[in-house]
């Protein structure tokens, strides 16, 4: 390890790293060097308090509190206590306790803070009781506290017991209020007792690091980011360029009342995906523009910020490929930086629930290869959007036909070379991370093996091949996705056939939609197997994705408009969702004759045979509730908060699915959903 610490720190953590991390409860709290971690044992050290200072500067803790990784006997705490004098180091007083009241307390020490680390406090207890929620708080001078948190522990390893689990995604400061924290929140407060949510998952993009001036239709932004540190502008946006603007964005994201409330009231189990770095990233490469730009230090202060204000367990047990923050000396060539950068915070990690779950979280940005094609591909082909057969060879490089890649592109004039034919597959894991995956998959004995997976695996493609004598092939919507790594995705599908491996969920976000289906083995054949299951759940208040490509539909491709925009009866219908559910020629039909029962005859996308429900138009979240025979899912797509609010915005609908638990041999069975409220377009009743 290495880091951002004092010189004393840095002893304590060498003899840290001599003994075993499963050593945790045999030993006194040790301060690790990263952002202001402490190890403390519930076990050893209850009841007492360490040797320190009294707290002798009140605090304020502006960001609240936070909990995350509950594991069967720890948990990781994390605050931000600001002093009120402005001192660089003060003391701050940790209080933990099975009662909500704290009339009697677990656990009580005085720890410190640092502006080293921006004040924030990150602190790991062991040897907890499995399955029980505790209460906590931190204290400075002058009777200053910070509000109260709860967290819980998860079962014993030989228990088998039901995961309540939120999952989110996608929450841009700016262009809506939080709503569907404020709908979360109410609605568990009005769960019966013991039907509460135990942990949230956040699938990513916690932050944006950037800021647009405007929407994409040109009205004004819900909310303002307060300017950055020091920031720099690009078209139309200005964007987070260091350290101090990293911490800048969590700060202001986290003085949000109700994602603050979130926080205090659940363990969070997170993850990233670009907008913690840069949007539409790889490893340390940013991808603003036509060609990737290595911004390695922009990297590091991305993940140091990340470290300071996500709890997470990282270095706490031996047994995971995860580490906490690293320090990287920059300067030798590019590929050492990139690699430094990247590898500064390692996040990929597993997590139990009892016998019944298995969470593996992945990182799909640190160790993913470059796009597979350069922008603009498909239009120097002649074709109207990347083909799924010219991602399928540009991604597989040498591998593509057995090893046998043709020398040019068998489009266009056909005498455009292959840049692919000498590259090696695409990756989106990359091969560590993806073995890490598959071994921990297939050799797991838990009924669900939960995959917490930034990036949908739902097939997003358009059968451009229907459409009579026009001479398209089927495209790939988005190749930043699991779509443009086809390779990849098949290896892994096949991995999990080949072995037996049933009981793969995967919970996804990034797309800033509910969607909703079974993942084949080949995403584009109906007859292929069906070997997990995908949900994929809108943002939380990120604009909606048929908002992002009606406008770039308007603006750039006009005969494309149809598929995404339908007007009838002076209403204007998100025809997206068909085009990706019933297919290119259903949504022509519905766009001109507003007939859904003629869209219906037509249909469904034969692109897309696993896809189930779709719905590009919804801010909201998913609820995945995991159980020994079944698991429930409820996808909740929340009105709009455009504007601030006083009572928790409702609910426009919940759909709701159930796949039964499946052995090997057997595939998952999902069927449509069924719906609590008004269903979306083109699941409301068949006119016409």
């Amino acid at each position: 390890m290495g880091g951002c610490g004092e010189a004393t720190e840095i002893a304590r953590v060498s003899a840290r790293c001599q003994e075993p991390a499963m050593s945790l409860s045999r030993r006194e709290f040790i301060t690790l060097l990263s952002a202001g971690t402490y190890l403390l044992s519930a076990g050893d050290l209850a009841a007492a308090t360490v040797d320190g200072a009294t707290p002798a500067s009140p605090l304020d803790f502006p960001q609240g509190l936070a909990s995350g990784d509950p594991r069967s006997g720890s948990v990781t705490l994390w605050t931000r206590a600001v002093p009120r004098d402005g001192a660089e180091e003060c003391a701050v007083v940790l209080e933990f306790s099975e009662r909500e009241d704290f009339a009697e307390l677990l656990l009580t020490r005085t720890l410190s803070v640092h502006t080293e680390n921006d004040y924030t406090l990150r602190v790991f207890i062991d040897s907890l009781a499995p399955g029980r929620w505790y209460y906590y708080r931190f204290r400075g001078a002058d009777d200053s506290v910070s509000r109260p948190g709860r967290t819980r522990t998860a079962p014993a390893p030989d228990q088998a017991q039901p995961l309540k689990l939120a999952f989110v995604s996608c929450q841009n400061y700016e262009q809506a209020y939080f709503g569907a924290w404020a709908r979360m929140i109410e609605d568990d407060r009005a769960a019966p007792p013991g039907e509460g949510i135990d942990a949230v998952l956040h699938l990513g993009d916690f932050i944006y690091e950037r800021s647009w001036h405007t929407r994409q239709d040109g009205s004004p932004p819900s909310r303002v980011l307060p300017p950055f540190p020091d920031g720099a502008s690009g078209e139309g946006n200005r964007y987070a360029v260091s350290l101090a603007d990293y911490r800048h964005l969590y700060r202001t994201y986290l003085a949000d009342p109700h994602l603050q409330e979130a926080r205090a009231r659940w363990p969070f189990i997170c993850t990233w995906d670009d907008h913690e770095f840069s949007d539409d990233n790889f490893q340390s490469y940013s991808h603003y523009g036509p060609e990737p730009q290595l911004e390695a230090r922009r990297k590091l202060d991305a993940n140091r910020a990340w470290f300071e204000y996500i709890p997470c367990a990282l270095d706490e047990f031996s047994d995971q490929p995860s580490h906490g923050l690293r320090s990287a000396a920059l300067g030798e060539d590019d590929e050492s930086d990139n690699r430094l950068a990247r590898d500064s915070l390692c996040i990929y990690r597993r997590l139990q629930w009892g016998s019944l779950v298995d969470l593996f979280i992945t990182d799909a940005r640190s160790y993913r290869s470059p796009p597979c094609l350069a922008e603009g591909t498909a239009e120097a082909l002649g074709l109207p959007m990347n083909s799924v057969e010219l991602v399928a060879l540009a991604d597989a490089g040498r591998e593509y036909n057995g090893g046998q890649p043709p020398a040019t592109l068998p489009w266009g004039d056909g005498q455009m070379p292959n840049p692919a034919r000498d590259r090696a597959p695409g990756t989106c894991l990359g091969g560590a991370q993806r073995q890490w995956l598959l071994q921990g998959m297939s050799g797991s004995s838990a009924t669900w093996k939960l995959w917490a997976n930034p990036l949908p695996l739902l097939p997003l493609r358009l059968d451009l091949s229907s459409i009579p004598f026009a001479g398209y092939e089927d495209c790939v919507f988005n190749i930043d996705a699991w779509q443009g790594y086809p390779y990849e995705y098949r290896l892994i599908m096949e991995h999990l056939q080949s072995t037996g491996t049933a009981g793969v969920v995967s919970l996804s976000g990034d797309h800033h939609m509910h969607g909703a289906g079974a993942i084949l083995a080949d995403p584009g054949d109906a007859d292929s197997p069906a070997v997990a299951v995908d949900f994929n759940c809108a943002g939380i208040s990120s604009t909606p994705l048929y908002d992002s490509v009606r406008a770039i539909a308007g603006e750039d491709h006009p005969d494309f408009a149809a598929l995404v925009t339908a007007e009838h009866d002076g209403i204007s219908h998100p025809n997206w969702n068909m085009t990706l559910q019933q297919g290119v020629l259903a949504a022509f039909a519905y766009q001109r004759l507003g007939s859904e029962r003629l869209a219906n005859w037509l249909g469904g996308n034969p692109a897309n045979p696993g896809l189930r429900f779709a719905d590009s138009d919804a801010h909201g979240y998913g609820i995945a509730r995991f159980g020994v025979d079944a698991l429930m899912v409820e996808l909740v797509a929340v009105q709009d908060a455009e504007r601030p609010f006083t009572a928790a915005p409702r609910a426009r609908y919940r759909a709701r699915f159930q796949v039964a638990a499946w052995q090997a041999g057997e595939q998952p069975l999902l069927d449509s959903p069924r719906f609590e409220g008004e269903p979306p377009f083109p699941f409301s009743p068949v006119k016409g």
